[in-house]
């Protein structure tokens, strides 16, 4: 049997939740050096995922020339204690606003090459596993490469 979701999902999925404000989020995508996460509600269920994209999204809603110099530093790696998002009134934006909602999920069992073709053709770079209706896993485009470059996540 070939290998499924299972064997190159990230396990340790870090969520958020809807209400949580932006700026919160551009520190969370920073420290943990990532790119999207899931977003839940109250209840702890799936209703979004949002992404880097997704902040840029808002930033370039908005045309003033401060606004995007001071969130876009922070979404693109200041050092640690050098947060200036706060500053930003776009960054008290709550999380429920920029997300796509309803994201594509897949169970562990899907084989890869059918996540990566659910992938490719929804245009998306991120899927949610799902257990029993539970995140139990995360799969972007950096996990497909290591599984096609015979490696492990840290290698």
């Amino acid at each position: 049997m070939g290998k499924t979701a299972k064997d190159i999902m990230t396990k340790d999925v870090i969520v958020v939740e809807e209400d949580m404000k932006v700026y919160r989020l551009i520190e969370l995508f920073n420290d943990n050096k990532i790119g999207g996460v899931p977003v839940v509600n109250k209840d702890r269920d799936l209703v979004g995922i949002v992404t880097k994209s997704d902040v840029l999204g808002l930033f370039l809603d908005f045309d003033i020339d401060l606004k995007l110099k001071i969130g876009l530093n922070d979404i693109l790696d200041l050092k640690e204690g050098e947060s200036s998002a706060e500053a930003v009134p776009e960054t008290e934006t709550e999380v429920k606003y920029i997300m796509t909602p309803n994201p594509i999920t897949i169970s562990e069992d899907t084989p890869i090459e059918k996540l990566a073709e659910i992938m490719i053709d929804k245009k998306i770079h991120r899927i949610v596993i799902i257990r029993d209706n539970s995140i139990v896993g995360i799969i972007s485009p950096i996990d497909l490469l290591h599984y096609l470059a015979g490696r492990g996540k840290n290698e």
